[in-house]
């Protein structure tokens, strides 16, 4: 999941910097779509990774190879740097006559968003879910071959008890 984290603020911080130059320079809107896409796909694999990491299940928080603080930080400096990013390229944007595109996209962002975050928090859930209630068969199978080898070494013992004394 922190992987991911990084793996998406890369694309985002290569996107913004290609963006940035590219309105500098006096290219279009529409010649940087792709790039826009990128950048904005990249904040969204953040956002996802952020309600996946609430949603994971009491086995994975276990065994997770980083502390919980240092997630939650991971999580909060990609994010806050996504927030800075977000905001220059509002400004470029402005500053270029292509507000009204920035402020459709956003009423779109929204309503699209909502409903993804929405989907990935079920969908992690679920994985959650189906983790936890794996480790518990497993456990339980586990506590069961217990118990018959102890009926078995109890029997044999009471089968004969000479060789046990």
């Amino acid at each position: 999941m922190i992987g991911e984290i990084t793996l998406a603020l890369g694309v985002a911080d290569k996107a913004y910097k290609t963006i940035k130059t590219a309105i500098e320079r006096g290219k279009d809107l529409n010649d940087m779509s792709a790039t826009l896409g990128k950048f904005f796909t990249a904040q969204e694999q953040i956002s996802e990774a952020n309600v996946a990491s609430r949603e994971r299940s009491k086995t994975a928080r276990l065994i997770a190879g980083k502390s919980i603080e240092e997630q939650a930080l991971e999580i909060a400096m990609a994010k806050k740097k996504m927030e800075t990013y977000e905001k220059e390229l509002k400004m470029l944007l402005i500053y270029t006559n292509n507000g009204d595109v920035y402020r459709e996209m956003l009423k779109q962002r929204r309503i699209l968003k909502t409903r993804k975050l929405e989907q990935a928090r079920i969908d992690a859930r679920r994985k959650a879910d189906v983790q936890d209630i794996v480790m518990i068969a497993l456990g339980l199978g586990v506590s069961v071959a217990m118990v018959f080898v102890m009926i078995g070494f109890i029997a044999q013992v009471s089968a004969n008890p000479e060789l046990y004394i």
